[in-house]
């Protein structure tokens, strides 16, 4: 198996550093075996059942979501490097907040042990890319005590290619290419990143958005679609990344949704003019709205109440001159929009066609304003059927 734990620059394992805080916090019983691995790329795991020793070493040295994993063994990790267009020994960047190094073999092994299919890969190398960008804030996302989580949003070709679920239950469990690419950043940022519950991660709840939160979007919408609003030509296939504080169902109209979105609007996003994630029932487009018409519709009426803003516990802590300008001139009339403006709403059409539409809103989290995407890009030799028409 290759060892899927981060290394730093230096040579140092991140495990180390996790073996202590969470003995500083108390935690060895979930993880009592915490760096006790053998020190080298490659680990032989034997027995009269090594897939169930693998998981039992895996499990109790932290890294696992709890779940079982897929051996990340040499031949698996080779067929999954094989399906991407970069050589294994090349380096992404350092994950944040404990520094692992993400090696393209590095992140093979955990998407491997999330269950991933090799032609996978190529999403996840573009989600890790996104989230190694400074403009997502790793550090925060990994570090705070809310209780953000990654959502990934794919476009383009290889969404359909791949079997990605953009319509009944696409949230939900059941489709193999949504669960396990989610579920394999997740093992990325944990394993390479550092990002353990109660020792480096401070999350007071979680969500179960932390397990996997990745979508696409569907192609039949009346609009053109995410990737193609961002500059991107249609026949191109990218993945967005975006910081999500929760995901609220909404059934109904616009009015239904304008209100949820007014009346759960993230404070952290208020503070920190982020962007939000709304996903709509297709049925909205169908009847004559256009994308722009929506995020005008949605942030003329999605407002919270200036008052309740006044009696939040952030308004308590954080300093006046520390609120951003748009939202203190608009508390001054009653209210304020979730987002600084209209453009800070991003809209995709999912989920199934039902007599009364289903929305999803996810309010964003933290610094600076976040919305990253990147091509997914394919082998030479997948890129004859991976982007068909």
């Amino acid at each position: 198996m290759v060892v899927p734990a981060g290394q730093r620059a230096s040579g140092e394992w991140i495990d180390d550093t996790l073996r202590v805080r969470a003995e500083e916090k108390g935690l060895r019983s979930r993880t009592p075996l915490a760096g006790q691995f053998p020190r080298q790329r490659v680990e032989v795991v034997r027995g009269a059942d090594p897939t169930a020793e693998l998981n039992r070493l895996y499990r109790l040295r932290g890294w696992t979501d709890g779940l079982p994993i897929v051996p990340p063994t040499l031949g698996r990790l080779d067929e999954m490097i094989d399906h991407g267009a970069l050589d294994r020994h090349a380096v992404l960047g350092e994950m944040e907040p404990l520094g692992g190094v993400a090696s393209v073999e590095k992140i093979a092994a955990n998407a491997v042990m999330a269950g991933c299919q090799p032609e996978h890969f190529p999403v996840v190398l573009a989600a890790v890319q996104a989230m190694l960008d400074p403009v997502f804030n790793m550090r925060g996302v990994q570090t705070t005590d809310e209780n953000v989580a990654p959502l990934l949003i794919v476009n383009g070709p290889v969404a359909r290619q791949l079997g990605l679920n953009a319509s009944w239950g696409a949230l939900g469990p059941g489709w193999t290419a949504n669960a396990t690419i989610g579920r394999a950043v997740r093992l990325i940022m944990n394993n390479l990143g550092g990002g353990w519950p109660g020792a480096v991660s401070f999350a007071g709840l979680g969500q179960p958005a932390r397990y996997s939160l990745c979508v696409a979007e569907r192609e039949d919408a009346p609009w053109p679609p995410l990737h193609v609003e961002l500059g991107y030509r249609a026949d191109q296939s990218t993945v967005t990344l975006m910081r999500a504080e929760t995901v609220i169902n909404v059934t109904g109209g616009l009015e239904e949704l304008a209100s949820v979105i007014g009346s759960a609007a993230s404070l952290f996003g208020i503070l920190h003019s982020g962007k939000a994630a709304v996903i709509l029932s297709r049925r909205l487009a169908q009847e004559g709205w256009t994308r722009a018409d929506v995020r005008r519709e949605l942030f003329t009426r999605g407002h919270l109440s200036a008052e309740t803003w006044r009696r939040s516990w952030i308004h308590a802590t954080v300093r006046a001159v520390d609120w951003p300008e748009w939202a203190c001139a608009a508390a001054e009339s009653g209210a304020i929009p979730s987002v600084r403006e209209p453009e800070d709403l991003t809209l995709i059409v999912a989920g199934a066609d039902l007599p009364i539409p289903q929305h999803a809103y996810c309010p964003s989290w933290g610094h600076p304003p976040c919305r990253v995407t990147r091509e997914i890009v394919l082998p030479a030799a997948s890129r004859g059927t991976m982007a068909g028409p």
